[in-house]
C-alpha cells in the first residue's frame, strides 16, 4: 500500500500587478456613507492632467479632472456615484472606474471595478453597510484542506464553481489558510458576492517545526511582501480581512504584529486587520477582531455549550502577562483559579466541523478516470483493498450512507450551537470540499466541488441568513414530561423585516400535529441573535415509545413559512411497573436493574443471566443451554484514563464516544441498525441519532474484526477511514493501517453458544441507575426480546472455540488507541496539551512493548508445541 509521490502545487505568489507601471499604487476604494468613491494614487512623472470616469455598466454616471500634482506626491479625489446600488453578499454590484492620465498627447488608461461597500465592526459585531453581518466561512488554501483544478477549468472558474456551490449551502466568506489566491480568485468572489479573508505566511511543508521557529524568533514575514501585497490586493472589493498567518503564538508579545497592524492601516483602512488565526491573546490591542479556538469538544452532553465558552482561551494567555490560571499543583490539584476572560472584539470560531466520513470510492475513481487519470489518487485503490480485506465490499454502501447520516446530525449540532451563541459573530467552517491529498472525506461537496448528496434545503436551515433554534440539551423524555424549548433567531437576512407570526408543532411519526401554537407580532427589523420566546409543552402520554419531530417556523402575514428548523425529540413511557415479573441471575457492577424493577426476580441459576463481563462460568451456563445478556462493560477499556488489569476472557473493545471523527480523532462514523425485533421498543429509522447518545457515550465498542464466526450485528458501528497523522509523521507508517481502521464494530449483536443463546450489548448502562429514558427504554425493550420466541440468533459457536477467543485475547495485548484518538477518548481538555502529547506516546510505547512480548510468547508457545509433537 505504497503512497503516490505526486503532489500539486498551488499557487503561493503574491498576484502580480495588472494594471501597468504608472498605476502600480492606483487605490480605489468607497466611501459609502458619502455615496462617494475616492481615488488614490502617487503621481508619476511627466503627467500633466487625471481624468477619471464612473461606469454603471457601460454608462458613464459621473466624470471629471483636475490637475496633476507634483511627480511623486500623492494624488487624491472623490467622485459622487449617484443613487449607487450597494455592493453585498446577496447583490454583489459593480461600477468601473477608469482612470486617464495625460502627458501632452499622450493618453494611458486604466479600469478598475469596484463596488459600494462598507466593512466595520463594533465590540461584539461585523457590519457590511450598517448592516449585521453574520460570518458563515469556510476553510481552504492549504492543501490538506483544498484540491487543484482537476477538471481543468482555468483559475477563474475554477474559484467561481467553488463559490457558487458553498453560497447554495449558506456560506458567505472564504479564509484562505496560509495561502494568497491568485486574482481571478478576488474577480469571482467580487461578482458572486463572496467575503475574502488571505493569510500571507505560507504552509511550507514542515510546519509544526518551521512555525515554531518564526514565532520564537519574530521573523514572521517579510515587510516588503507584506506591503506589496496590500498594494496589488486592496483594489479587490471582496477582500475584507488581511492576517499574517496560522495559529501564531504569543502575537500581542510580538511588536511585529503591531508594527503590520499599523502599516496594515494607513495602506489600506477600509478593511480589517488580524495577526493570528488562533492562539492569540485576549488582551492583544493590534487587531480588529479575534479568531479563537473553541477546543475539540462536541456541542452535546457537557460540551453543549462550547461556542458560549470562552474559557479555553486561557491557553493562549495574556498579552500584559497577568496570570491566567493558578493552580495548587500541576497534577491532581485540590484547587484552581481560573480568570473570567472577556471578548473585547468581534469574535470568529476558528475551524469547526471538521468531521470525517466515508469516501464513495467507485464514483470518486470513475471521475477521475474520466477527467484527470493521471491525478488518480493512490489511496482509492487501497481503501478498496481495505474495504475488501475487512469483508465490508457488499455492505459498504450503507456504511457510506451511516457515516454521511452522521457527519450531517454532527454538522447541525455544530452550526446551530455556534448561532445560538452570545459569544460568536461567525466561524470558519473546515471544510467545504474534499482534498485529494489525503484518505479524508470532510467535505459538503468532493474534489470535483461536486455535489455529495447534501441536500441544500435541509442545510440552510441551520446555515442560513436567518435560522430559528431551539435550545434543548436534551432530546429524550419520559412520556407526560414538560419540554421546555427556548426559541432564538439568528437573523441576518436582508429580505425578512418587519412583523412575523412564531408557530411551533410537535409531528409524530405519521405527520399528525400533537401539539401546536403560535405567537403574533415577532418584529425582525433589527438583525443579530435575539430570544424571541420560551416554548413550553407536554409530551402525549401513549401507551408505546415515540418519535416526534419539533418544527419552529415563522409565518408571514399570508401564513406561509419563510423560515423553517425542526429537530428530532423521542419519549418513553415511565412505567417500570408494566415489565413482566421474569426470573434472572443479575450479576452486574454499577448497575442495579432491581431499583428500578423490584418485580425482576433475583435467582441464583435462572435461565437468563445478566452479567458485565465473560467468566468460565457465564460460558458453562450458556453452553449448557442457558440464556445471557453481556452488558459488556470493564475497566481495562478505560485503562487510558485509569489503570486497570486484564480481563482472563476478554472480548476487544475500545472507549467509544457519541461525537463524530474530528479529522483523525475518535473512531465513531455513527451506525446502522438491522432488522431485529430487540429494538421493536426503541424507536429509531435505521441509524443513530440523538436518542442513542448517552448509550454510546462512555461505552465499550466490540471489535470483532477476527471473531471465530461471522457475525452481522444487529447494530453495527462503522469505524474511520483515516490513518492517524502521527502513525505517518512518528512512526513512519506511511501506508493504511487496518488494524486501528475500517473495524467490525457491534454495539449489539446475537449468536448461539453451544446449546443456549447470547445476546452483548455494548451501551452504556450506568443510566439506568438514574431512570435516563433512552436507558431505561434500551433496557425494557431488550428485556421483552429475550424472554420471547424471537430472540433466535442465526449465528453459532462451539462453547470451546468461544472461550479459546476470550482467553487468546485475555492473554494478549489490550486494545490501545492511536495518539490523536486518545484524546478524543479521554473528552477532558478542549485542546491537546504537551502533557496529554507526551502521555499518549508513552501509552503507545506500551502498546508496542506488550505485543513484542506477547508475540514472543506465542512463538515460544508453538516451538513447544511443535517439539512436543515430534
Amino acid at each position: 500500500m505504497a503512497e503516490n509521490k505526486k503532489e500539486f502545487q498551488f499557487i503561493t505568489e503574491i498576484p502580480k500587478n495588472t494594471y501597468g507601471e504608472k498605476f502600480e499604487d492606483l487605490f480605489i476604494y468607497p466611501l459609502y456613507d458619502e455615496g462617494k468613491v475616492a481615488i488614490q494614487l502617487t503621481t508619476p512623472a511627466d503627467c500633466e492632467k487625471i481624468s477619471w470616469q464612473i461606469l454603471d455598466q457601460d454608462r458613464i454616471i459621473a466624470a471629471n479632472s483636475a490637475p496633476a500634482p507634483a511627480p511623486g506626491s500623492l494624488f487624491q479625489a472623490t467622485e459622487t456615484v449617484p443613487d449607487f446600488r450597494p455592493w453585498n453578499v446577496n447583490t454583489p454590484y459593480l461600477y468601473t472606474c477608469r482612470i486617464t492620465l495625460t502627458h501632452q498627447n499622450d493618453e494611458q488608461s486604466c479600469a478598475i471595478r469596484f463596488g459600494m461597500r462598507k466593512y466595520s465592526i463594533s465590540r461584539d459585531s461585523f457590519f457590511l453597510n450598517n448592516e449585521n453581518l453574520y460570518l458563515r466561512g469556510v476553510i481552504r488554501g492549504r492543501e490538506a484542506h483544498d484540491h487543484p483544478d482537476l477538471l481543468n477549468l482555468g483559475w477563474y472558474e475554477y474559484y467561481a464553481k467553488y463559490m457558487r456551490q458553498m453560497k447554495r449551502y449558506g456560506f458567505n466568506f472564504i479564509r484562505f489558510h496560509s495561502f494568497v489566491p491568485p486574482m481571478e480568485c478576488f474577480q469571482a468572489a467580487d461578482e458572486l458576492g463572496i467575503l475574502i479573508h488571505i493569510e500571507l505566511r505560507k504552509y511550507y511543508g514542515k510546519y509544526q517545526k518551521e512555525r515554531s521557529r518564526m514565532d520564537s524568533q519574530g521573523s514572521l514575514l517579510n515587510r516588503e511582501e507584506w506591503a506589496e501585497m496590500v498594494r496589488r490586493l486592496r483594489n479587490s472589493t471582496s477582500l475584507m480581512v488581511y492576517c499574517m498567518g496560522n495559529e501564531i503564538d504569543h502575537p500581542g508579545r510580538n511588536p511585529i504584529c503591531q508594527e503590520f497592524y499599523e502599516m496594515t492601516h494607513r495602506m489600506d483602512p477600509t478593511r480589517f486587520f488580524l495577526d493570528t488565526c488562533s492562539r492569540g491573546e485576549f488582551d492583544r490591542t493590534s487587531v480588529d477582531l479575534d479568531v479563537q479556538h473553541m477546543s475539540y469538544f462536541f456541542p452535546w452532553g457537557h460540551a453543549y455549550d462550547m461556542f458560549d465558552n470562552p474559557q479555553n482561551w486561557l491557553i493562549s494567555g495574556s498579552a500584559s502577562g497577568i496570570p491566567m490560571i493558578v493552580k495548587e499543583k500541576e497534577d491532581d490539584p485540590d484547587w484552581t483559579i481560573a480568570r473570567k476572560v472577556p471578548s473585547r472584539r468581534p469574535v470568529i470560531a476558528h475551524e469547526i466541523c471538521h468531521y470525517s466520513g466515508l469516501h464513495d470510492l467507485e464514483t470518486l475513481g470513475r471521475k477521475f478516470d474520466q477527467h484527470c487519470p493521471q491525478d488518480r489518487p493512490w489511496w482509492i485503490d487501497e481503501l478498496k483493498k481495505l474495504v475488501a480485506l475487512k469483508g465490508f465490499t457488499n455492505q459498504y454502501d450503507i456504511m457510506i450512507k451511516t457515516s454521511h447520516r452522521f457527519r450531517e446530525l454532527a454538522w447541525k449540532l455544530n452550526l446551530e450551537a455556534a448561532r445560538r451563541s452570545k459569544l460568536l459573530c461567525g466561524f470558519h467552517f473546515l471544510q467545504f470540499c474534499d482534498t485529494n491529498r489525503y484518505e479524508n472525506s470532510n467535505g459538503i461537496v468532493d474534489c470535483f466541488d461536486d455535489s455529495k448528496g447534501v441536500s441544500e434545503q435541509e442545510f440552510q436551515k441551520f446555515n442560513g441568513d436567518t435560522v430559528l433554534l431551539a435550545d434543548l440539551p436534551r432530546r429524550v423524555f419520559f412520556q407526560g414530561d414538560t419540554v421546555t424549548a427556548p426559541a432564538v433567531v439568528s437573523h441576518f437576512s436582508a429580505e425578512l423585516a418587519g412583523t412575523m407570526t412564531f408557530e411551533f408543532k410537535l409531528v409524530n411519526s405519521d405527520g399528525t400535529p400533537v401539539r401546536q401554537g403560535t405567537l403574533s407580532d415577532i418584529n425582525l427589523n433589527e438583525k443579530g441573535r435575539h430570544d424571541l420566546c420560551v416554548v413550553t409543552f407536554k409530551l402525549p402520554v401513549t401507551s408505546k415509545p415515540e418519535a416526534y419531530r419539533l418544527i419552529f417556523s415563522l409565518l408571514d402575514a399570508n401564513h406561509k413559512a419563510v423560515v423553517e428548523n425542526d429537530w428530532n425529540l423521542w419519549s418513553f413511557p415511565n412505567q417500570p411497573q408494566a415489565l413482566p415479573e421474569y426470573q434472572v441471575d443479575i450479576r452486574l457492577e454499577n448497575i442495579f436493574p432491581l431499583i428500578r424493577y423490584p418485580q425482576l426476580r433475583q435467582q441464583e441459576g435462572a435461565k437468563l443471566r445478566l452479567q458485565n463481563r465473560f467468566t468460565k462460568d457465564l460460558l458453562e451456563h450458556v453452553g449448557n443451554g442457558g440464556d445471557a445478556w453481556v452488558m459488556y462493560r470493564v475497566p481495562v477499556t478505560r485503562d487510558r484514563k485509569v489503570r486497570a488489569p486484564k480481563e482472563k476472557y476478554y472480548l476487544p473493545a475500545v472507549w467509544d464516544r457519541f461525537k463524530a471523527i474530528i479529522w483523525d480523532r475518535g473512531h465513531n462514523s455513527g451506525a446502522f441498525i438491522r432488522d431485529n425485533a430487540a429494538l421493536d421498543g426503541f424507536p429509531n429509522d435505521g441509524f443513530v441519532n440523538l436518542q442513542f447518545a448517552n448509550l454510546i457515550n462512555d461505552c465499550d465498542k466490540v471489535i470483532l474484526d477476527d471473531f471465530p464466526v461471522q457475525v452481522e450485528p444487529i447494530m453495527e458501528g462503522v469505524d474511520r477511514a483515516v490513518r492517524d497523522r502521527f502513525d505517518v509523521y512518528n512512526f513512519k507508517l506511511s501506508e493504511l493501517q487496518p488494524a486501528y481502521t475500517m473495524r467490525k464494530f457491534a454495539y449489539l449483536f446475537e449468536l448461539r453458544v453451544g446449546k443456549g443463546r447470547l445476546f452483548v450489548s455494548a451501551f452504556n448502562f450506568t443510566g439506568l441507575n438514574q431512570a435516563d429514558p433512552e436507558t431505561v427504554g434500551m433496557f425494557e425493550s431488550i428485556m421483552r426480546y429475550l424472554n420471547s420466541s424471537s430472540f433466535a440468533p442465526k449465528a453459532a459457536i462451539e462453547t470451546e472455540a468461544l472461550a479459546e477467543y476470550l482467553l487468546r485475547k485475555g492473554e494478549g495485548p489490550i486494545i490501545k488507541e492511536r495518539r490523536m484518538t486518545q484524546y478524543w477518548q479521554l473528552d477532558e481538555e478542549p485542546l491537546e496539551s504537551l502533557k496529554y502529547w507526551n502521555e499518549a506516546l508513552a501509552y503507545i510505547d506500551e502498546e508496542v512493548k506488550e505485543t513484542d512480548i506477547w508475540m514472543k510468547a506465542q512463538a515460544n508457545k508453538l516451538s513447544l508445541e511443535d517439539k512436543s509433537k515430534k
